[in-house]
């Protein structure tokens, strides 16, 4: 529940770290409606890792978090217990959030929830996690949303750099009567008609100069494909420049995520995932391709306690039915698709999944983890 030391402690944020914030990032807030008195459900699009601060900066109430806190430091836990954040394993069911959720909102305090479940890898809003919108009919609670413009710009996921521009946060409200006159699925269509968003491609944006350092650096977490050889994890960031390291071919990064030249890949980096993934799915579709795609000198634990134990370094190999484990100093594994669930990245440093009622993860030192993830669910979805 949300405590006298909660508020207090958002009071101190706002004062100071979205006051930076403000400053950092240009950010500008539009209010459609009024906020509403406490208990409500607040949903918003998600991008950028300082979201939840950039939004409660702005609210009048205090905002409990449902939040991601699996992988951090017992310290970090702590903090986020002091603003009112509790847990929410990511990847998977919670029963337990979901049942802190229900028992703050009985007990007259807002939540704040992203229904994305995660950031938006390429600045797209990613379909909802079911649910949050049958809370708010069940106890009739209005909803707060809040969607957020420029953010994915400011700090791409990927990005070991910021930028600066402008964000925007466009707040509005729907009532508990509108909520209760409306169908689920109705709700819904209206929730995500308004947190839909496509960062790269906005107008809006379009109208904004993002200026920064080193704009490529870190791209090597997303981009994994070379459009001009077809070499995959040769791509890195260099400066504003995007270099595959097997043929030498250059794209040059601006601030808006547009490169040059053009090619094959399009004009922007949304673009260029697009293709990616369309590629992805040729190959999972070659019969003739015995490995579709592979990560060589990655470590892998299983994960007990929170802590890691068995740790292994080796590569990881993905065929068509199965990731293998390949060491030479450990035994081999062999992890069959359709058994491997509820597999994360975790803050761009870890992968993480289960198996056969044990949790792994794996270390990929700054390669790219989310091309597994691309690959996993559309394996699954085709056998």
């Amino acid at each position: 529940m949300a405590r006298w030391y909660q508020d207090f402690m958002w009071m101190v944020v706002r004062n100071t770290f979205c006051r930076s914030l403000n400053r950092n990032y240009n950010i500008e807030a539009v209010f459609h409606d009024e906020e509403p008195e406490s208990p409500f459900i607040l949903m918003a699009n998600h991008s950028h890792k300082s979201d939840p601060y950039m939004i409660g900066g702005y609210m009048k109430n205090t905002l409990n978090y449902m939040a991601n806190i699996d992988g951090v430091s017992n310290l970090q836990r702590k903090l986020a217990d002091l603003i009112g954040a509790y847990g929410k394993k990511k990847g998977a069911p919670d029963f337990k959030a979901i049942k802190h959720t229900i028992e703050l909102l009985k007990g007259g305090h807002s939540v704040g929830i992203f229904p994305e479940g995660d950031r938006s890898w390429d600045g797209e809003t990613a379909e909802f996690i079911p649910g949050t919108a049958s809370l708010a009919k069940k106890y009739k609670v209005p909803i707060r949303l809040a969607r957020l413009t420029g953010n994915y710009l400011s700090m791409p996921r990927w990005a070991d750099f910021p930028r600066k521009g402008r964000i925007l946060i466009d707040f509005y409200t729907i009532s508990v009567e509108e909520i209760m006159s409306m169908g689920l699925e109705e709700l819904e269509a209206k929730i995500w008609s308004v947190l839909y968003h496509n960062d790269i491609k906005c107008p809006l944006n379009k109208e904004v100069v993002f200026t920064g350092e080193n704009l490529a650096s870190g791209i090597q977490r997303l981009l994994w494909l070379c459009p001009h050889c077809g070499t995959q994890d040769s791509l890195q960031g260099e400066g504003d420049s995007i270099v595959c390291s097997s043929c030498g071919e250059k794209w040059l990064l601006d601030g808006s995520l547009r490169f040059s030249p053009e090619g094959i890949q399009g004009a922007d980096l949304k673009d260029w995932t697009v293709w990616q993934k369309e590629e992805m799915k040729k190959i999972c579709h070659d019969n003739g391709r015995s490995i579709l795609t592979k990560t060589d000198d990655i470590t892998l634990s299983e994960v007990q306690d929170r802590e890691d134990v068995n740790s292994c370094h080796g590569d990881l190999v993905l065929y068509h039915d199965r990731v293998e484990f390949n060491s030479v100093s450990c035994e081999p594994q062999v992890f069959r698709i359709e058994s491997m669930v509820h597999y994360i990245d975790n803050f761009n440093k870890v992968f993480e999944f289960d198996y056969d009622k044990k949790r792994y993860r794996i270390l990929f030192e700054g390669k790219n983890a989310s091309k597994w993830i691309f690959f996993l669910d559309y394996l699954k979805n085709i056998h």
